[in-house]
C-alpha cells in the first residue's frame, strides 16, 4: 500500500501546477486557438516530465497483484505502481481541464485517463486546425511585403512558420530566406540576385541584418531623385537673376550707347563721357555674350553705322 508520505510527495509536483495554470497558459481552449493553447500545454507537460502519460509513452501498469494462499485460493490488489499512475494521470487531467472554455468542457466528460482526453480533444479540434494549417501555408508562401517595412515583413513570416512549427510542420531556413526573397518588391532584385547567388546558405539572423541594410539602401535612392529634383530646381532659380541680370546689363549699354548718341549731337564732351562709360560695359561684357539685339541695325551708334558690326 501506498503510505502518506509517499501519497503526499506524488501529489505535490502535479497539484502545485493548478493554481499557477493561468499564468502559464494564458488561452482557453475553443474552436480557434487549438494550435496555441494544445502548444503551450505541451511544453509545460514536457518541462515537468509528466508528457509521457497523455502520449502514452508511459502506460497504465497492471492493476492487480495476483497471489495464491495456503489454501490454494487466488486473489489480488491492487500494485502500488497502479495507484501511483492513477493519481498521477487524474492530476493531469485535472491540469488539462483547467485549461477549457466552458463550451470545449463537454469534450473532457466521460474521458478515463489524461491520454483518453488528449486524444478526444485532438480529434475534436484537429479538423478545424487542418483547415487553419492549410491556409497558413499558402499565406506564408504568397505573402508580400507591401508598403509594411522589413522588420514587419519579417515578422509576418516569423508568426507563420512559428504557428506551423506548433502544428507540426517545419520549414528550413533556406526555405524561409527563398520565400522572403520571393515577397520583396521589386526595388530589391539587385539583393534578391545576390543572395541567390551566394554558394553557402545564409543564415536567418545575417539575412536579417542584410535585408535591413538593403532596406535603407532603397530608401535612399528612392529619395535621392527627389533631392536631385530640388537641387536642379535651385540651381535653376538662381540662374534666373543671372540671366536677368545679363539681360539687363546688355539692355543697359543699349540705352547707355543711345544716351551716348544723343549727348554727342548736343555736347560732344558729354557724350564723349558716355561713351567711357559704354565701353565700360564692352569690356566688362562676357566673351560668349551676342550683341545683335545690343545694338539694333536701327541704331548706328555714335560712330555711325559700320558693315563691321558682327561680333
Amino acid at each position: 500500500m501506498v503510505t502518506a508520505s509517499q501519497l503526499q510527495l506524488l501529489q505535490s509536483p502535479i497539484i502545485a501546477l493548478i493554481p499557477s495554470i493561468s499564468t502559464s497558459i494564458n488561452v482557453k481552449l475553443d474552436d480557434s486557438n487549438y494550435l496555441n493553447r494544445n502548444f503551450q500545454l505541451q511544453l509545460l507537460l514536457e518541462s515537468n516530465g509528466i508528457m509521457g502519460y497523455v502520449d502514452g509513452l508511459l502506460p497504465c501498469p497492471p492493476q492487480h497483484d495476483s497471489y495464491s494462499d495456503e489454501s490454494g485460493i487466488t486473489s489480488s490488489s491492487p500494485t502500488n505502481e497502479y495507484i501511483v499512475w492513477k493519481m498521477h494521470d487524474r492530476a493531469i487531467m485535472q491540469l488539462i481541464t483547467a485549461t477549457l472554455s466552458p463550451i470545449v468542457m463537454s469534450c473532457a466528460i466521460g474521458s478515463i485517463s489524461s491520454k483518453d482526453l488528449w486524444t478526444k480533444l485532438k480529434e475534436q479540434f484537429s479538423t478545424v486546425s487542418r483547415t487553419s494549417i492549410f491556409q497558413m501555408k499558402s499565406n506564408l508562401q504568397t505573402i508580400k511585403k507591401g508598403s509594411d517595412s522589413i522588420s514587419q515583413y519579417l515578422h509576418q513570416i516569423k508568426e507563420a512558420r512559428d504557428y506551423l512549427s506548433a502544428a507540426g510542420f517545419f520549414f528550413a531556413d533556406e526555405d524561409i530566406v527563398i520565400l522572403a526573397l520571393n515577397g520583396l518588391p521589386a526595388e530589391c532584385n539587385t539583393f534578391r540576385c545576390v543572395i541567390r547567388g551566394r554558394e553557402s546558405v545564409i543564415s536567418l539572423k545575417d539575412f536579417r541584418s542584410q535585408l535591413l541594410a538593403e532596406e535603407v539602401i532603397v530608401d535612399t535612392s528612392v529619395h535621392n531623385p527627389l533631392i536631385t529634383a530640388m537641387a536642379a530646381n535651385t540651381g535653376s532659380t538662381r540662374g534666373a537673376p543671372f540671366q536677368s541680370q545679363s539681360f539687363s546689363v546688355n539692355h543697359g549699354q543699349s540705352q547707355v550707347n543711345n544716351r551716348g548718341f544723343q549727348s554727342y549731337n548736343g555736347n560732344k564732351n558729354r557724350g564723349r563721357g558716355r561713351f567711357t562709360q559704354g565701353s565700360r560695359f564692352y569690356a566688362s561684357r562676357p566673351a560668349f555674350s551676342p550683341l545683335p539685339h545690343v545694338f539694333p541695325n536701327s541704331n548706328s551708334g555714335i560712330l555711325g553705322s559700320s558693315p563691321s558690326q558682327q561680333f
